[in-house]
């Protein structure tokens, strides 16, 4: 990531104050990716992302997103902070600076996928990967499904497989750079 910090975390069931935790998982993180002395521009934005097995309250939605931004009280308009930037002033919405949390109701999802965040959720959702998915990093994940839907003695042999064919690659590139030495001492 750009000098973020991202928290991913699937939780199966409910806890009393989940979101009061997740707060603080996300306070502490702030402060650890900071060491005492520095400046505050060092302070990293971050994404928590929780994906939720549970119930967690009332509403339509599978998606919610939760960002800090100042509004005005009178106006309602919302405040746009000035920074300095390489010697230019650049305008910035809290929300650019401060934690955005994303959580995923898995449970809720009832739709047909069709956009890529939708593929990964029907995935989570259901365990089902489209074989002509887009969505990236679901290809590498059906691959890696294969691999653990193995039997113990099929992931043994595979990997007893996978380990003969570095070896057998490892001889032949030991065995052509000594022949290439070779070659040059003649």
């Amino acid at each position: 990531s750009k000098g973020e910090i991202i928290i991913v975390e699937i939780q199966n069931t409910s806890e009393l104050y989940y979101l009061e935790r997740v707060l603080y998982g996300v306070a502490k993180a702030i402060t650890e990716h900071i060491n005492l002395g520095n400046s505050y521009k060092e302070v990293k934005k971050v994404y928590s992302i929780s994906i939720l097995y549970f119930d967690l309250g009332k509403g339509s939605d599978y998606i919610y997103i939760g960002q800090n931004n100042f509004v005005g009280l009178h106006t309602k308009d919302k405040l746009e902070i000035s920074a300095k930037e390489k010697n230019n002033i650049v305008r910035k919405s809290p929300s650019d600076i401060f934690p955005t949390y994303i959580l995923v109701r898995v449970n809720e999802f009832n739709r047909v996928a069709v956009s890529p965040l939708e593929e990964w959720v029907n995935y989570l959702k259901n365990g089902v990967i489209s074989p002509d998915t887009k969505a990236p990093g679901l290809q590498e994940a059906r691959e890696k499904l294969k691999y653990y839907e193995m039997s113990d003695a099929e992931r043994h042999a595979y990997d007893e497989h996978l380990n003969a064919i570095m070896i057998q690659n490892d001889v032949l590139g030991n065995a052509k750079q000594e022949g290439l030495a070779e070659g040059r001492a003649q």
